[in-house]
Parts: C-alpha cells; structure tokens; sequence
C-alpha cells in the first residue's frame, strides 16, 4: 500500500496549499508544484529540473532539529 507524504506549499503570493504527494512515483517536489499547478506556467522547472536556470527554489521550515554531521 503506498503512502502520501502531506506538504504544505506556500506560493509565491503568499497563498499556503496543502497537498498530498504520493511515495510510490518518485516525484520531486518541482513535479509536485507542477502537478497541482501551484505556479503559472513557464515559472517553475523552466530546464525540467536539471538545476540549470535556477526558477525552482524551496525553503523547508520544520520543528525537527537536524542532526550533526559527521564524518
């Protein structure tokens, strides 16, 4: 049985979505944004996610603590 992953999503204008992202598809959370249409197109993903044209940026905020990294 596959399980969704919840994520909150706040737009560049402010607005917060919630989404559910399944585990079994190996999504990135660009195809996510792009599969909910959470931004106009032609503003997301523009290289497909190759890390090219940089219009993909994400900020995670979380009340985990990281852990130290170690050698």
């Amino acid at each position: 049985m596959a399980l969704d992953v919840n994520i909150k999503i706040t737009d560049r204008n402010g607005v917060t979505h919630e989404v559910a992202a399944p585990t079994d598809m190996a999504l990135n959370l660009m195809e996510v944004v792009k599969h909910y249409e959470l931004e106009e197109e032609g503003t997301i993903g523009v290289c497909g996610g190759m890390a090219m044209c940089a219009s993909c940026q994400c900020y995670v905020n979380s009340d985990k603590k990281k852990k130290k990294k170690s050698d």
